[in-house]
């Protein structure tokens, strides 16, 4: 077992009833395909809907015995194959019900097993065709021969993806400077996701399954890194990234400088017209957004509003929204969800220490204003901080508390 964190038994698990639910899935979805054409209904939800969502569990699924089967050392489904139904799947979904890091894995794995630019370039149409912004997805299409028809400007997941971009552009001339740089990514690979709870996700998660950086292997071999001292790291893919031993012979790319855009901090809104007192803890910038979100979770459909405001990582199914929301009150905490999602507020694991990431707190108000930090109190095992003008006197975001620190 190449992870020894995680539990064998539960991986075996994994793969013995992940396997089978596809082929149920399949077969589901043949099922529901064939009532749509001959008008029958048998959900509540329309026949396409629930198609579609169960084309997002089967890429869930895929996702799952990739990390299963690497962790554990045991190959049910070759690697090759686990790509191709990737494909298969990830070309009828959403980017967003994909989910970045999900692909970025698959698109890494492409890249590691050496496939024919054929068999990536369906996933370089599909990021083109969506406009996914993401300079890392970009170098690593352009240095596996894939010129990108969209120009990427930024990156889609800054931390630690901005610094995974950097060594593939270093790697270019230096591939001394570029073999330290791996090293220090894979160092605070898990520190870089503590927002996912990543750090203590070997310890704390019932379901752990592994947390490899398949992009830092397939950047290893892509632009020719030595990473033989990464060989014991149990988050870095060793023998993925030497699953063939051919070399690749990296396409130049063509360094991108991410377009900063200026941020007006005074930008005029409307302010939150639906709730005034919350303009003293919610940033100008991001006011009109947080008084849509009011506005809507009392006007639009529990699925229109978990879509828009795309929750799938907190509630998988829509069905479990609006369970929840049937049970308690639930605005403060969307409310703090969102300006987490704006990157206003810090979201970071319960078991980290605060000061390890106080520096990394955005201030989104005045300079010239001083400032303090707050925290919001939410009912789960994640904290929230973020800074305000030391005249705030808000106390709560409607349920949720808000503390001076």
């Amino acid at each position: 077992m190449r992870d020894t964190r995680c539990d064998s038994e539960f991986l075996e698990i994994v793969l013995e009833t992940s396997i089978p639910h596809i082929t149920k899935l399949k077969n589901a979805i043949c099922d529901l395909e064939e009532c749509e054409k001959n008008g029958i209904q048998r959900h509540p939800k329309k026949n396409v809907e629930v198609i579609y969502g169960f084309k997002e569990i089967i890429v869930t699924d895929l996702r799952d015995i990739l990390d299963t089967q690497y962790s554990l050392d045991r190959v049910d489904i070759s690697y090759e194959e686990l790509f191709d139904k990737f494909v298969e799947y990830a070309m009828q979904l959403e980017f967003k019900n994909i989910g970045y890091i999900v692909f970025l894995r698959f698109f890494s794995l492409g890249i590691m097993l050496e496939l024919g630019k054929d068999k990536l370039k369906p996933l370089v149409d599909k990021l083109d065709t969506d406009e996914i912004d993401d300079i890392l997805l970009s170098y690593l299409a352009e240095g596996y021969g894939l010129k990108r028809s969209f120009r990427s400007t930024k990156f889609y997941r800054e931390s630690p993806y901005e610094n995974a971009a950097s060594i593939c552009e270093v790697a270019v001339t230096d591939k001394a400077k570029a073999k330290e740089m791996l090293k220090d990514y894979m160092k605070n690979y898990l520190k870089a996701h503590s927002d996912m709870g990543w750090p203590k996700a070997a310890k704390d998660w019932a379901d752990y399954r592994g947390l490899w950086s398949y992009e830092a292997a397939a950047i290893s071999k892509l632009f020719g890194i030595d990473d033989s001292e990464l060989k014991d790291d149990m988050n870095y893919p060793y023998d993925l990234a030497h699953y063939k031993n051919d070399e690749i012979t990296a396409h130049s790319i063509e360094i991108i400088k991410p377009v900063k855009k200026e941020i007006n901090l005074d930008v005029a809104t409307n302010g939150i017209t639906n709730n005034r007192e919350l303009e003293g803890i919610v940033p100008p910038i991001f006011q009109d957004r947080i008084n849509e979100l009011i506005s809507d979770y009392s006007t639009i459909s529990d699925n229109e509003f978990w879509s828009k405001y795309n929750l799938r990582e907190v509630w998988f199914e829509c069905e479990e929204f609006s369970e929840d929301r049937k049970k308690e009150e639930m605005l403060g905490m969307l409310i703090v969800f969102e300006l987490v999602e704006l990157r206003y507020i810090l979201q970071i694991d319960w078991k980290e220490d605060f000061e390890d990431y106080e520096g990394e707190l955005k201030n989104y108000w005045n300079k010239d204003e001083k400032m303090k930090v707050v925290s919001f109190v939410l009912d789960n095992d994640q904290q929230y901080y973020a800074l305000v003008p030391t005249d705030c006197n808000v106390k709560s975001i409607y349920e949720i508390p808000v503390n001076d620190i």
